[in-house]
Formats: C-alpha cells, structure tokens, sequence
C-alpha cells in the first residue's frame, strides 16, 4: 500500500480484538505492521439468554459458530450448517431424503420419554419442537442462507435463564441484519447439486438368486416353477440420481441510518428415492432503526416460508430389498377376481393392477395379502403431498432510559404461526391397497394449524463503578407463551365409502415465568452469575405447577493477574465453574397428563341397544400428581489460547444428573386404567469431557491455514427407574423391530445406558460361525429364555469428534469437515428379517422373495431377531464436506465492489466404517431400512456487489 504523509504523521492500525498500534513514519519509508491479539480488550459479545455478552465475562459453557465457518455444500436444513463443529454437540441427520430432519443432542439426552430436543430460540422466539403436520422437518422454515450465527448454551449456567424448557441445552440462532454504515448490498448464492446413490443394501441378482433356489428346492419343481424370466435390479428401479438447486438473493445496508435486510429464497430439490420432491420459497425481512442518540432501538423482525412436498411411498425400499429379481415390473395381464358381494351374491371383478407386475392367488386372482409389494407400484400409485406455510415475527424494543443511562427496558413481542394440510390418494386398483368388496385404495385428507405467543419483558441495569473496580449486571422479567394447536383429518378407502374415520381436536399450553439474572465483575479478573427463573406450566395441576430453577457460576481470569499477564507463551487463560438446575415438561402432544380423560373407541368398540351402536367412551390413564424432571448441571471449564491466540480452545468437565424422570412404565393391574403410564420415576445421569482445539497454523499476506477439532467423551447410564429399590424388575422394553411382531431388541434398565440392546448370547462353532438357534444359558437353569438375555452394547457413541481445515493461497481455498463416532453400536434389522433361507419361499402366499447377499454368514435357516450377532460395531469417519472455491475480488472500480466465487464441493464424501450395513449412523440404533444418504457434488456461485 502507499499513503502520502507529511513528517512525524502517525498512523493509527486497528482492528477488532487486536491491540491498536500507533507508529510515527517519515515520508519514503516502508512500514509492515503485525496486528497482535488483545485479551485486554477483547470486547467481542456472544448471545446469551435474554441479552449479549462479552466473551471475556461469560461464566458458562457457550459456543458459537458464525456464517463464517458454516458447513459448505447443499445445505437445505439450518442444523446441516454445525454438524461437526462444536464440541459435546451431536448432529445426526435423519436420512438422505431433501429437506430431512436432524436429531441434536447437547452432551446426551437427559430423559427417557420426554423430548431430548434443546430449546431452539430465533431472533429472541423460543419456539416448539413438535413437528408440523405435512413438514420433514419443522427447522426447514428457515432459509440457512439467513442464519448469521449459531450460539449454543450448554451447561446450567448458560440455560438455566430458560429454566423448565433447558435441560437438553440452548440453541440461539440469529438471521442476518443490516448495518447502518453499510452500503446498498446485493448478495446472490446460488447452489446447483447433483445426488447420487453410492452404496445398496446387498441382495442377490436375479441369476444367482435362481441359482440359489434351485439349489435350496432342487426337485420341488412347484417352487423353482415360480421363478421368472426376468433381470430386475428393484434397487435401481426405485433409485434414481437427482439434482437439486437453490437460489438466494439478499439486499442489506443502511437507508440513512436505517439498517434494512430483504431477501428471497427458492429451492428444488429432488429426492434420489423417485417421486420425493421439496420445493421450499422463503421471505426474509428485518429492519433495525435507532432513534432519540441511540437511546431506542427497534428490532422488526419477519420471515416465512412456502413449502410444497411429494413424499415417496418409503415402504418401497424395504420391498426392493425382498421382491423376487426374476419378475418384471410391469405386466400386461389382466385378472378376473372372485369374490362374494355385500348382498352374499357372487361377483367378479376385472383389473390389471395398474399394468404392475402383481403377486395373485390362484384361485381367485385377488393379490396375496403377505406377499411383498410390486416397489415400483409403491412409489407410482401413491400421491402423498403437503403444503406447509410459516410466518415467524418479532419485534423487539429496547430503550435507554435517558435520565438513568444505565438501565434498560425490553420488549419482546413474537408470533409464530404455521399451517400444514395434505393428502394421500391411492387409487382402487392398487394392489397394495385392493378390496373388491368395499372398494380399495385410500383418500386422506389432514390439516393442522399452529400458533405461537409470546411476550417478554426485563429490565437490564449495567453500572461499573470504578471505587470499587465492579461492574453490575442486573437483569430481571417476565415472560408469557402460549402455544395452540388445532388438528382436523378425514380418511376412508378412495371412493369415501368405507373405513371412515375423522379427528377434529384442538389443545393449547401456557408457560408463565419470572426470571432475574446477575452478572458481577471484579477488576475485570474475577466473575460471578446467578440466575433464577420461576416457571408455571399449565400441563401439570396448580399443586405441582411451578419449578423453580436457580444456577450460579464463577469464573476467574487467570491471564490479567500479573504473575501471568506478561507470559509471551500465554494470551488466554480463564477458568469456569458453574452449577445448577434445569426442567423439563415436554412429554409430546399430550398437554393435560395430569387429568382424567376419555377417549372415542373405534367402530369395532361400538356397544349395541336396540337396533342402535354406541361408539364407546374409554378412560384414559393419568397422573394427577404428575411434575418437572429436573436436571443438575456441574461444569468445570478452561478456556486457553496460546501464541497470541495463535492456538486457543476449551475443555470441559460436566455431570448431568437427572431425577423424577417423566417415564412411560407399567403399573400394576387395576391400580389405574391404564396398563402404561407417564408419571415420574427413576434417575439418570452423563457425564463426560468436551475439548475444542483451534489453531491458525499459517498466517502470513498470502497464505493462510485454519483448523479446527472438537472431541466430547459421554457416557450416560440410568440410575433408577422404580419408587422403590426392586432388583427383580428388569426394566421398560423398547426399541420395536420389524420382521417379529410385538418384538423389541432394546430395554431401560438400572446400571445401564438407555436403549441398551437386550439380546442373547450367540453360541459359535469352532470355525467361528453361529450355531442356529443356540445361546448360552447365563443363568445355568438348563433352559433358554427371557432371563437368559443380556444387556450387550448401546447405541450412543462415547466418543466422538469433528475436524475442518480451510487452506487459503491468495484467491484459492481448498477446505473440509468431517467427523467420527467411536463405540456406537446398531442392530441390523434388515440383514436379521431378510438374511434366512426360510424367507426365499413363503407358504402363506405362496409367493418367493429375496434374501440379503450376507445370508451365507450366518447360514441362518429361520429367522434369529434376538441373536447378539446383529449388534454391529458402527464406529465410522464421515467426510461431510470437502471442497475447493476461488474468488475472483474486486472487478469492478474502488468505489464499487463486485466479488464472485465459485467453488466445487462434495457433500458426504466418503465413510469408514466396519459396519456391514447400509450406513453406520442410525440414531436410534435399529437400521430398517434407512432411506439412503446420496453423495452430493454441488456446484456453488456466489456473487456480491
């Protein structure tokens, strides 16, 4: 650069958080100036419950990631954008179809039955996770490319300021505003992607799958007469390689003062599993005056969001897996079904099915009920779609007081509102759907409408009072939500004349609270926060209605004391300690567990007096006495940063302890109406360690090298689940399987993780191989049973780590994220319904079907649900994104900026992995068959003027 300059001019370099530099120069003189990190002065906030912070005070476990560092690709979900990127946080996707949704969970779940979801808060609007009817995933609202950053609360001292609503943690997310010094922006980004199936479920190929039966059924000529002609691959019959695109163009700056943002979004994606289609459009739009000297401030906040769905049948990917390779698709036969009419009258009717290939009884040409369905049919003869709109809105006020400048009054007013209706249509000739007596097929119709309340209100008082050296902190307020849902479906078989049923109810939920906060500093080295909120939730009965949650913390600025100040190794040092309490009352779409209530019975519980029915009235189970869970956080934290900050990151130590645990258990017999109940029993707990390591390995003028990796340590295991001690209860099955009606493979019991799997203990021969149907007797009674299963492996990984690099030469970068679970485990359900040889021929149709190619493993005969050998070791490395972008600066005159970048990525790059299943990451840990994550190859265009 040159400047022209009298003599003895100083020149001022700054730049936040870096220590200002003023150096006197003569003319005709080089100057290279090094910033340096200021500790000192490093005021950059962070979100917090309810205000802003400044990084150096905050007490509790926080992390944010900004748009900077977001995951690079075909993001269509706002969760996509952290995977991997902080530490304790788990982000599972669940599955590959456009626009799925995620399962987050902060330093592990905290309960049983209810929700394990953090409290999502936008722009100040703490809003529900129940999903809406007709969305994939009620977070795909937002456009991500209008998130400005994420800040995620994680131990109790950061939470515990929302109180009943925080024990799985805080998600803050705030959309990008405009500044006011900032000129008229224009932003455009465009992503274009391309999905491809890269990995099927191994089943055999139509050749040797005749081979195989003719070997397993030689000289059962009715069996091997059964086979067809065909080559069918069902996998690549129901797959498809797809592509997506989205468009985004935002306009920002400051009109005169006023900070405004506009923007509008499109996305088109298709699914790689054929007829799955999303088309989202969203609006965007802020404004953000400041008025009377910056003494008000006026936060107009409006975005919403149109989207249209087709689903895909996802039974199909379970019928490609089993329907026979040697039958076609289609066929141009035509049946004459028999059957007796209402009138007792014989009848026939004629039909092809639709022109699919369709496995039929002999004797009257009606479809084999078993039998699998034509996959292809599936997905053709079955129009699932949805419209779901949202509009979220908030305006926030904050004003100064003009005679007391130090303290501040909030406003906070948001609505949350959201609509979604669809339908189902199957027409009558589906054969997956026929009834030649009542007419077949299916015509569903639902709508659900949501709303969302809110009004908060705190005052803030902020005073450093130099005597003493302190500064204050003093928050207090009230906030009031209510939350409304109305639900209306109507469904029968096509025509509307049989299997009638319709639902039209309505529920809401207040939440009522008081909290106050303070924040106390002493010679900007030894910091102090307590929180308290008192929470009122109408879901339990005015006796156990309200929880109070209190939290404190300390923190100590170890860098400002002097025996340290001066380290040139050392430019951050902090340590954190914090406790407190959290709740939870989320126990899903039920918002009066605590009264008596009764239920329609179905048509076939009608009552009969007369020549009339009654449909029925059932009592419903219930907990008058029912209340919060509550958590207790202990977190332990050090915050570090070495070389000027040239290498900096946290660790963390935490325990999560949570007691009166809302459970689904059993009660015993007449002792309620019920033979389940939600109610509060047992204990659990997690504990574990988060480090996060961040290093600027390389910085100079043309070269720069950024890495970052996070790794959490969790262990959960539950400590209780009964009133009393009763070593002879086993615990709560869950973990429902398919292939085995009423089987589960998992169970909650005490000493254990959650959804332990509970399984028996494979017995082997001495080659290794599993011995059908033998397992070991555990308890030496000489006979296999259910006391002989064992509680082996869980599916929640105890380790797990993410990792990004940004290589930066000049205009180039070259980036990627991956991450890696360690000691999570999942059962294969669909190599344990589908790889035996009894599954080939099936006498109930009869019809044949396809097995998994792993059948000769195990060498299985008949099927072995509960056999140890299906918990699989799913232990993997994804590389989620890795990429390559380069930016063209600068192509216009000084005084007008135009920037474009391009930039190439591939999304799901590449899993190791020992699991031989499908995919390794099954968050729940049962894989029946997972709609399959595509490999993405996104082409990315980034224009700004």
């Amino acid at each position: 650069y040159t400047i022209k300059v009298e003599p003895n001019t100083v020149l001022e370099f700054s730049y936040v958080g870096y220590e200002k530099q003023e150096i006197t120069v003569q003319p005709n003189t080089t100057v290279n100036v090094v910033m340096k990190t200021s500790v000192a002065e490093m005021n950059e906030f962070v979100v917090i419950g309810y205000g802003i912070q400044k990084k150096k005070d905050a007490t509790g476990s926080i992390s944010t990631v900004d748009s900077k560092e977001f995951n690079i690709g075909a993001i269509s979900s706002p969760t996509d954008l952290i995977t991997g990127k902080i530490a304790g946080v788990q982000v599972t996707s669940s599955d590959g179809s456009p626009g799925s949704g995620s399962v987050i969970r902060i330093r592990g779940g905290s309960s049983l039955t209810a929700s394990n979801d953090p409290l999502i808060v936008i722009d100040g609007v703490p809003v529900s996770n129940d999903g809406i009817a007709g969305a994939r995933n009620p977070l795909n609202s937002i456009n991500p490319n209008d998130i400005e950053s994420f800040t995620v609360l994680k131990d109790a001292s950061a939470t515990a300021i929302y109180g009943s609503r925080a024990s799985n943690g805080v998600i803050l997310i705030t959309t990008k505003k405009g500044k006011s010094d900032q000129p008229l922006t224009l932003d455009y980004n465009g992503v274009f992607s391309f999905n491809k199936l890269y990995k099927q479920v191994g089943v055999f190929g139509a050749d040797d799958y005749r081979s195989l039966i003719k070997n397993r059924f030689e000289g059962n000529d009715n069996i091997i007469s059964m086979l067809g002609d065909y080559n069918t691959d069902w996998q690549n019959e129901i797959y498809q390689n797809s592509f997506g695109q989205d468009h985004h163009l935002r306009i920002s700056g400051g009109l005169k003062g006023l900070p405004y943002s506009f923007s509008l979004g499109y996305s088109n994606q298709d699914g790689i599993l054929k007829t799955d289609n999303m088309k989202r459009t969203t609006l965007d739009a802020s404004i953000n005056p400041k008025l009377f000297d910056d003494h008000l401030s006026i936060a107009l906040n409006v975005r919403s969001s149109f989207i249209k769905n087709r689903f895909a049948n996802r039974g199909a990917i379970g019928a490609a897996v089993q329907f026979d390779p040697t039958k076609p698709v289609y066929s141009d036969s035509t049946y004459t079904v028999y059957f007796t009419n209402k009138e007792g009258e014989n009848d026939s009717l004629l039909t092809n099915y639709g022109g699919y290939y369709t496995w039929t009884q002999a004797a009257n040409g009606a479809p084999v009920r078993l039998a699998t369905a034509n996959p292809v049919a599936l997905l053709n003869l079955r129009d699932d779609r949805s419209d779901v709109n949202r509009v979220i809105t908030n305006l926030k006020v904050d004003y100064k007081f003009h005679f007391v400048p130090d303290l501040k009054a909030t406003i906070n007013w948001g609505y949350d509102y959201s609509n979604g209706e669809g339908s189902v249509v199957v027409p009558e000739y589906a054969a997956f759907a026929f009834d030649p007596l009542n007419g077949g097929g299916e015509n569903t119709y639902y709508r659900q409408r949501n709303k969302n309340e809110l009004l908060d209100f705190y005052l803030d008082y902020n005073k450093y009072f130099e005597g003493i050296e302190s500064r204050f902190n003093i928050m207090g307020g009230y906030s009031w939500q209510h939350f409304w849902r109305s639900n209306y479906s109507e469904s029968g078989n096509y025509r509307r004349t049989y299997n009638l049923s319709s639902i039209d109810d309505k529920t809401e939920l207040y939440l009522v609270s008081f909290f106050g906060r303070l924040n106390y500093t002493f010679k900007d080295k030894y910091l102090l926060t307590f929180t308290l909120r008192d929470d009122g939730t109408s879901r339990f009965s005015p006796e156990s209605r309200w929880g109070l949650f209190p939290s404190i913390a300390l923190g100590w600025n170890i860098i400002d004391e002097p025996w340290i100040a001066n380290s040139k190794g050392i430019s951050q040092l902090k340590l954190r300690a914090g406790y407190g309490i959290t709740g939870q009352q989320d126990i899903g779409q039920d918002n009066y567990p605590y009264l008596p209530k009764y239920s329609y019975g179905k048509v076939n519980a009608q009552y009969q007096l007369g020549n009339r029915f009654y449909t029925t009235l059932r009592p419903e189970g219930y907990d008058s006495k029912i209340k919060w869970e509550e958590t207790t956080t202990w977190n332990l934290g050090l915050d570090y940063g070495f070389k000027d900050d040239k290498y900096y990151g946290t660790l963390d130590f935490f325990l999560k302890q949570t007691k009166d645990l809302l459970n689904f258990v059993p009660v015993p017999a007449g002792s309620n109406l019920t033979n389940y109940l939600v109610t509060n029993i047992g204990d659990m707990e997690n504990k574990g360690v988060e480090f996060s390591f961040n290093a600027r390995a390389i910085a100079n003028k043309d070269l720069t090298w950024l890495i970052g990796f996070n790794a959490t340590y969790n262990v959960n295991k539950i400590i209780k689940l009964t009133a009393s001690n009763d070593t002879s209860y086993l615990g709560v099955d869950v973990g429902g399987i398919s292939g085995a009606i009423g089987h589960t493979i998992q169970k909650h019991s005490v000493g254990y993780p959650a959804y332990s799997f509970f399984v028996y203990e494979q017995v082997y021969d001495a080659n290794g191989n599993p011995i059908e149907g033998l397992y070991v007797d555990r308890n030496g009674d000489g006979q296999i049973n259910d006391e002989d299963r064992y509680h082996y492996k869980d599916p929640s990984a105890k380790f797990y780590f993410g990792i990004n690099s940004s290589f930066q030469y000049k205009n180039w970068n070259v980036f990627f994220s991956g991450r890696a679970n360690f000691g999570n485990y999942v059962y294969n359900n669909v190599s344990s319904a589908n790889g035996n040889y009894e599954r080939l021929y099936r006498p109930e149709g009869p019809y044949l079907s396809n097995v998994t190619s792993d059948v000769d493993e195990a060498g299985f005969q008949t099927p072995q649900y509960l056999s140890d050998y299906y918990i699989q070791d799913a232990s993997f490395f994804r590389m989620d994104n890795i990429g390559v972008s380069y930016l063209f600066d600068n192509l216009l005159s000084a005084k007008d900026r135009l920037d474009i970048k391009l930039s190439f990525t591939v999304n799901n790059a590449f899993v190791i992995t020992k699991y031989k299943g499908l995919d390794p990451e099954i968050f729940n840990g049962i894989d029946n068959n997972l709609y399959p994550r595509p490999r993405v190859y996104v082409l990315g265009l980034n224009i700004i003027f």
